[in-house]
């Protein structure tokens, strides 16, 4: 397939005079297929009921035995290093303290059931349903992403792309709302994101001291968001797929809410690092584990 330009924001569809030496024709103006917006949260105002605490469990102990333990724990975040320490690791049998049986599994709904058919078919009807969609993102330098987008469901198809967007940004974001230009009916997508960072210059200098292979990617020239606003290259798929229009959209959702998104982003980062800071001044230490064991004599219920 042909490389090909798309600044979404000018809704100017261009091809590269480098790859094509031609230009296809752009679409009328004002012919925008969607609206796409970031859903507002469900907000509750009105006040919660304080949790009931429960009251302590008396535990009285029959036979108690402790052991020193040296443990080793994962770090709260992947670049810190693991938490370890010696603990008291104590395993008790303790008299049946009398709690309750734990609630019977709800029955099973039988979908010839009337009531339940007429149940779920309100649901269909009342409730938004989210399509969703899965998204392989490589990010070089913060600058340029290659993407791999595939559409689930019914009508699956692929794209692969290059964009000029920081994907990072989308990564608070889970869902994304599209309403129809035609006949205003809004749709919801879900996408699950896979996401790496790459910076090429610094593999390619690593890979020449330590004798490594690494190729850096071509990639196609793109402006930068900042001066022509969201712009991709799409290497491979079908320009009338539902994944071609997610592409679309995920451009157009950035040029609306890209300030947005990149202070989200920028905010994440921020609170990321103060709180790297702090556990590296206060390096948590494993806590002692106790076990308390014990024969159930009947049904407390």
């Amino acid at each position: 397939m042909k490389p090909l330009i798309i600044p979404l924001l000018l809704l100017v569809i261009a091809l590269p005079a480098a790859a094509q030496g031609e230009t296809e024709s752009a679409p009328q103006v004002g012919t925008a297929k969607w609206d796409v917006e970031i859903p507002e949260p469900i907000i509750e105002t009105r006040p919660l009921m304080p949790a009931v605490k429960p009251a302590p469990i008396r535990f009285e102990v029959i036979h108690s035995r402790t052991k020193k333990v040296d443990v080793v724990q994962a770090p709260e975040m992947h670049d810190l290093p693991p938490s370890t320490g010696r603990i008291n690791f104590t395993i008790q049998r303790v008299e049946d303290p009398g709690l309750p049986d734990p609630p019977k599994p709800a029955p099973r709904l039988d979908a010839n059931d009337p009531k339940v058919a007429e149940k779920i078919a309100e649901l269909r009807e009342n409730h938004r349903v989210t399509n969703l969609i899965f998204i392989s993102a490589s990010v070089y330098d913060h600058k340029r992403t290659l993407l791999r987008i595939h559409y689930g469901g019914e009508d699956r198809s692929e794209v692969t792309a290059w964009s000029n967007l920081d994907l990072n940004h989308f990564c608070g974001l889970s869902i994304y709302r599209v309403k129809d230009a035609v006949d205003g009916t809004s749709y919801d997508y879900g996408f699950i994101m896979g996401i790496g960072n790459e910076n090429p210059e610094m593999l390619t200098r690593l890979s020449s001291e330590k004798g490594w292979r690494y190729e850096a990617p071509v990639i196609p020239q793109l402006p930068d968001v900042e001066d022509g606003g969201p712009a991709f290259v799409l290497m491979e798929g079908d320009d009338a797929s539902p994944a071609m229009a997610t592409l679309e959209q995920l451009h157009d959702l950035y040029g609306k809410e890209g300030k947005r998104m990149k202070d989200d982003f920028l905010a994440r980062e921020k609170a990321y690092g103060e709180r790297k800071a702090y556990l590296l001044a206060n390096p948590t230490k494993p806590k002692d584990v106790t076990i308390r064991v014990w024969n159930r004599k009947r049904s407390h219920n």
